[in-house]
């Protein structure tokens, strides 16, 4: 069965938290004011009597309980060629995306807690749906922000150790921090730059509306962000852990329908602090809607107890969801660790229209 990745080396507090970097420094630009970025729509950020707030006036929830792991591992080819694209689900907003003769694992969490302490914070519910050992050759790590459960140090140390000349791409100034794990080839993005890819493919840096942190005197000062790879079989989007705000509708105008959308559907509740940078799984279907997407996977559910819905409550909402907006299920499909899917292509006029 997969397993979690427990610490053996250490990793000092300061490195953990990115106490050691110097703050990103920069040209302004309408989302970096110098020293802060901003979303699009910028949005009052919870400050300590927010989160006060919140920790205090939290309702009791049921206990989250551990969850079986797949029963066997899925079969991971070494390659997916031509215009199949294979997404296998592993845990939180970790995937494995094969199209084209490319492997992208996107914000890699194998560690049993997502924190600065290995021993405290909040812990998984569910193995992994691959093991480290189980994975393919890796080409391309996508780092969307440097929250604990999106950047983690310990399962980046290993990626490297396994598979040293990936390269990594992430948002300005989160390139120190990567490379503190043995990464050389890290390459931070702004919002709207391209990289061109082998398989005639092009990652994209896209906006999306969340923030940035390791601690809370650090917050915003380094870049959060979406990715959407172009391919001539239609393009496809991970947006890390976001809001519904506006960059969904830009996103769709500027790459057209997406063929595939990573959603995160959890991390919703209590709204009045949640709702600005998570989407509730209401939220995720809009989303699905605005950028035409033909599939979409839930993500960022049911692996760690971050907030306050209940542990299967996102499964439940969504499909509530899905039935007042009037998509299919199978559209928008709600994963366990280890599920794969071969997901269905555009239509090729639709396609054609994108490039």
């Amino acid at each position: 069965m997969p397993r979690a990745l427990r610490p053996t080396w250490l990793i000092s507090l300061k490195t953990l938290a990115g106490l050691h970097r110097a703050p990103y420094q920069g040209p302004t630009t309408a989302h970096f004011d110098g020293r802060r970025f901003h979303n699009l729509e910028p949005k009052p950020h919870k400050d300590l009597r927010d989160f006060l707030r919140w920790q205090f006036s939290r309702e009791t929830q049921a206990d989250w309980i551990d969850q079986p792991g797949p029963e066997a591992p899925p079969d991971v080819p070494e390659r997916v060629e031509g215009d199949e694209l294979r997404v296998t689900y592993i845990n939180h907003a970790t995937l494995l995306l094969q199209h084209r003769g490319l492997n992208m694992l996107t914000d890699p969490v194998w560690s049993e807690r997502v924190s600065p302490l290995s021993f405290l914070g909040p812990r998984r519910h569910h193995p992994p749906g691959l093991d480290l050992d189980q994975l393919p050759p890796i080409d391309l790590i996508l780092v969307s922000h440097n929250h604990y459960d999106h950047l983690d140090l310990y399962s980046l140390r290993a990626l490297a150790e396994r598979f040293p000349l990936a390269r990594v791409v992430t948002g300005l100034g989160n390139g120190p921090l990567i490379r503190e794990t043995g990464f050389t080839r890290v390459l931070e993005m702004d919002w709207w730059q391209a990289l061109e890819l082998p398989g005639g493919l092009t990652l994209n840096a896209v906006p999306v509306q969340h923030w940035s942190a390791r601690i809370r005197s650090d917050t915003n000062e380094t870049l959060w962000m979406g990715f959407v790879i172009q391919s001539p079989d239609g393009p496809f989007l991970f947006p890390g852990d976001t809001g519904l705000g506006p960059e969904f509708r830009l996103i769709r105008e500027r790459f057209g329908p997406m063929r595939f959308a990573a959603l995160p559907i959890g991390a919703y509740a209590p709204r009045w602090f949640m709702r600005d940078n998570h989407m509730n799984p209401d939220d995720a279907v809009q989303a699905h809607r605005q950028l035409d997407c033909r599939s979409s996977l839930a993500i960022h559910f049911g692996t760690f107890n971050l907030t306050d819905e209940g542990q299967f409550a996102p499964p439940r909402d969504l499909a509530r969801a899905l039935a007042d907006h009037q998509v299919d299920p199978e559209v928008f499909r709600v994963p366990t660790p280890g599920f794969q899917w071969q997901v269905p292509p555009l239509d090729t006029e639709v396609a054609r229209t994108a490039d």
